[in-house]
């Protein structure tokens, strides 16, 4: 089991297809009322640890590319220019890895002054004095069986329901006449983001995000699983509500778009917090909404394509560390005949000569002498003695 350039290449393309994958059946509402979350919960682990477990094991199955790969290889390891009196090469590869790194600098970097600079804004201000909202909270707290401790703030700077926070969290309520059922409703579904861990998920999946910054599949990802978690969020709320209570609820997340509409306010929520309304694409809140409306219960009945459709999900990213994406390249090895072979790490290696060339030998035979090895394919064979 080891890690190589096309092991890390191999997980990126085929995290991206979960992500797609994952993309086309979010949208679907009959797919997420029939098979419920847990699927599309299974297809985000599944992609992020393909994306961050790159290993190639051996004798997987080599899938070659004669053109593609290796153009894109070659494109790599073209020389710019040389420097230190020509004792150090620098490669296109050693300046897009330069990048890489400060891109993921950047990154990380705007994600901790966000969250520094609103962890503080948000504990600067005062425990609220609506008692209706304090009571709502304790009431939560005793039904949850939960000794934390939860402040609840209100400022006019804050325009959205949210919630902050990893251990202490701090619920944040705008400066808006809310009903005593609009309240519950609303600080049930901030106390629902903190109960799942959903601030320890989005930390998580940004970091993801800050190291592959240059794949946009990966922020598709980010997209995808903040609305998987505004949605399993209602769906336990709601799951115990009858039609009516459902309409309230409704009620009080259209409550909430519409203030934002009326202030011509922009949906620049922070990285670092959950909120009620995490978007003003129509038709996410739409889907949303019939999700609400349309859920219904658990139901054994529904367990078994579950069960199967998860044991597909398992088997395919089981399957999927079997397979390697490798250049493939043929060469003349004789100037009286021509024969192809393959070159790759699996099924090829070099030895050094006394003359300080070096021996190819591929699926056990010796084909030639080299004496260039810096370049692709030779580079990553492994050197015997």
């Amino acid at each position: 089991m080891t890690i190589t350039l096309y092991s890390i290449i191999t997980s990126i393309l085929l995290c991206n297809v979960y992500i797609i994958f994952l993309a086309i059946m979010r949208k679907k509402n009959d797919f997420l009322i029939h098979f419920t979350l847990i699927p599309l919960s299974l297809i985000v682990i599944a992609g992020i640890f393909r994306l961050i477990c790159s290993v190639e094991f051996p004798n997987s199955i080599v899938i070659g590319s004669y053109y593609i790969f290796p153009a894109v290889i070659n494109f790599l390891n073209t020389r710019l220019f040389i420097i230190h009196n020509g004792d150090i090469e620098i490669h296109i590869y050693n300046i897009l890895l330069v990048v890489w790194i400060a891109g993921i600098l950047y990154y990380i970097i705007k994600y901790a002054h966000q969250s520094i600079t609103l962890h503080k804004y948000v504990h600067s201000l005062p425990i609220t004095h609506d008692e209706r909202a304090l009571s709502c909270m304790d009431e939560i707290l005793v039904k949850s069986h939960k000794k934390t401790k939860v402040k609840i703030v209100q400022a006019d700077e804050i325009k959205i329901p949210m919630i902050i926070g990893y251990f202490n969290p701090v619920i944040c309520l705008p400066v808006l006449q809310f009903s005593n059922d609009e309240l519950e409703n609303i600080i049930m579904h901030e106390w629902t983001h903190f109960l799942y861990k959903n601030a320890w998920i989005k930390m998580f999946m940004y970091l993801i995000s800050s190291i592959f910054w240059w794949n946009p599949f990966v922020h598709l990802l980010r997209r995808e699983l903040d609305i998987i978690l505004e949605i399993q969020c209602d769906l336990v709320i709601i799951s115990k509500m009858n039609e009516e209570l459902r309409i309230n609820y409704l009620n009080c997340i259209l409550k909430v778009i519409r203030s934002l509409k009326k202030d011509n306010m922009s949906y620049k929520i922070p990285m670092s917090c959950s909120t009620m309304v995490s978007t003003n694409k129509v038709k996410k809140i739409e889907q949303r909404f019939n999700l609400i409306l349309d859920y219904k219960s658990k139901s054994k009945n529904r367990m078994l394509p579950v069960v199967l459709l998860c044991t597909i999900i398992a088997l395919s990213f089981l399957t999927s560390y079997r397979i390697i994406i490798q250049p493939r390249y043929n060469y003349v090895i004789e100037a009286n005949y021509k024969e192809s072979f393959y070159i790759n790490p699996q099924n090829s290696y070099l030895t050094i000569n006394e003359d300080g060339t070096y021996s190819l030998y591929s699926d056990g035979k010796y084909r030639c002498n080299i004496i260039e090895i810096n370049k692709e394919p030779f580079s990553t064979l492994q050197i015997r003695k």
